[in-house]
C-alpha cells in the first residue's frame, strides 16, 4: 500500500555516533574541570574529589571546609595556645572567649559562580550538534 524509502540514514546514523562520543568525552571532561577548578580558582595545592561513574553518569564530588579538616574529626581538640605574660594580670569579662563561627557561606559567590561557568562552557561545547 505504502512505500517509503529513507536515503542518507548513514550520514545521520554517522552524526549520531559523533554525537554520543561528545557526552562520554564530557563524561570524562567535568571531573578533570573540578580538578582545575580547585587548582586555578580556589588556589589548591592538592585537589581533593572523588568520582562515581556509572555507564549513564558521573558524579565528581569535592569538599569545602569551613576552617581545617582536622577539626571534622571526631574527638578533635584545638592546641592550648603558650601563655605569655608580659605585665600584670588584667580581670576577665565573663562571656569573652572565641567568637561565634560566621554566618557567610563557605563557597564564596565569585568561586561558585567561576565553576558553574566552566560547567555550563564545557557541556555547550559537548552538546553542539556535529
Amino acid at each position: 500500500m505504502y512505500d517509503f524509502k529513507v536515503e542518507g540514514l548513514e550520514a545521520l546514523q554517522k552524526k549520531l555516533e559523533t554525537f554520543g562520543q561528545q557526552i562520554e568525552d564530557l563524561h570524562k571532561g567535568v571531573p578533570e574541570e573540578l580538578v582545575e577548578w580547585q587548582r586555578v580558582d580556589m588556589r589548591r595545592q592538592y585537589p581533593n574529589m572523588t568520582v562515581d561513574e556509572t555507564r549513564e553518569s558521573v558524579q565528581a564530588t569535592t569538599l569545602v571546609w569551613p576552617r581545617s579538616r582536622l577539626e571534622q574529626e571526631p574527638g578533635y581538640q584545638r592546641p592550648k595556645r603558650p601563655i605569655v605574660r608580659t605585665g600584670p594580670a588584667k580581670p576577665r569579662i565573663k562571656g569573652v572567649g572565641r567568637p561565634p563561627p560566621s554566618v557567610r557561606p563557605i563557597l564564596r559567590e565569585e568561586l561558585e559562580r567561576k565553576l558553574v561557568e566552566r560547567i555550563d562552557a564545557r557541556g555547550k561545547e559537548a552538546m553542539k550538534w556535529p
